[in-house]
């Protein structure tokens, strides 16, 4: 029988691995990319490929199996998956429009440590100076935020990065049918330490607020895909907060 540390050790071993590779990658391509045009025009489809094919790649080399469809990387159920969503627009987007609006209009302007974190902070008009407009190109910005950043980071971290640790750490409890536990906290966490790593913006830690909800997504469908989906809603729905405001 083989050594239950051994094999903790393992289980654990590949997962850590491939977030420290795939994050060390994605930090070389943006400072790279400041620094030669090429390489930041094609900088966000490589890091998007290494998110799909990372899994693959790290499970062959560890001799671990991986299973797409039991890690939630398929669209089905795809019933499940769009009440879980709809659950997600209706329970979350008011709040972040509301924090949206407390946090430029009441923390910004009162606190120092925040303009220096946040330098749009010192930008704010008020609710006086918003000109509701989608931001140029909207549409491929759109292709692209589902394409080339939600799709690939949810496979990657809610689908991969959070299916292995359900194999180390079980998660026991239940929270609105869906199973919580230390794969969705380290996941979230994981993914808020990887964006602070590649530019080194303290401002970046906070998604890992919008991570927790992805991962209840996950585990609550049992897709990635309503995560994925909210993950680009999101982003594109600051974007076009910011776009009216800034």
């Amino acid at each position: 029988m083989p050594d239950r540390r051994e094999q903790t050790r393992k289980t654990l071993a590949e997962p850590l691995l491939a977030f420290a590779v795939a994050i060390c990658v994605a930090a070389g391509l943006y400072w790279v990319g400041g620094l030669v045009g090429f390489v930041q025009q094609i900088m966000h489809g490589l890091i998007a490929c290494m998110f799909l094919v990372g899994p693959q790649i790290a499970a062959r080399l560890s001799r671990q199996p991986f299973d797409d469809r039991a890690a939630g990387i398929t669209l089905h159920p795809i019933g499940p998956g769009l009440r879980v969503l709809g659950y997600a627009l209706l329970v979350t987007w008011p709040a972040f429009i509301l924090g949206f609006f407390v946090f430029y209009g009441s923390l910004c302007p009162s606190l120092r440590i925040l303009r220096a974190i946040v330098p749009i902070c010192s930008r704010w008009p008020g609710i006086a100076g918003m000109h509701l407009q989608l931001p140029e190109g909207f549409w491929l910005l759109a292709l692209s935020q589902i394409l080339i950043v939600a799709v690939p980071e949810e496979v990657f971290f809610r689908g991969y990065l959070m299916s292995r640790f359900e194999d180390r750490f079980p998660s026991r409890r239940r929270w609105w049918g869906a199973a919580v536990g230390w794969p969705l906290l380290l996941t979230s966490l994981l993914f808020a330490i990887g964006h602070f790593l590649v530019d080194f913006q303290p401002a970046r830690l906070a998604v890992f607020f919008p991570a927790l909800a992805f991962g209840w997504m996950r585990s609550r469908s049992g897709s990635v895909a309503p995560g994925a989906v909210f993950h680009a809603l999101c982003n594109l729905l600051s974007e076009v907060l910011h776009e009216s405001f800034f």
